[in-house]
């Protein structure tokens, strides 16, 4: 359950990266803001990436099923 809540606040954070992306009038702020929405979509694939790591095969959920 903890993935769960760190995963979405990380997603939370990426979008109010977007924001002061979007509301910057400087450089610094707008690639931060842009950086940091990269580096929470790239986090959050590597959290899918753990949770699947034979690809996510129908198969590879049924109980019993070994590689």
């Amino acid at each position: 359950m903890s993935k769960w809540i760190l995963n979405g606040l990380v997603g939370l954070l990426g979008l109010i990266g977007l924001f002061v992306a979007s509301g910057s009038e400087g450089a610094v702020a707008y690639y931060g803001g842009l950086g940091f929405f990269g580096f929470s979509v790239l986090f959050i694939m590597l959290q899918i990436k753990r949770a699947y790591p034979h690809g996510g095969n129908l198969a590879d959920l049924e109980e019993g099923h070994r590689h």
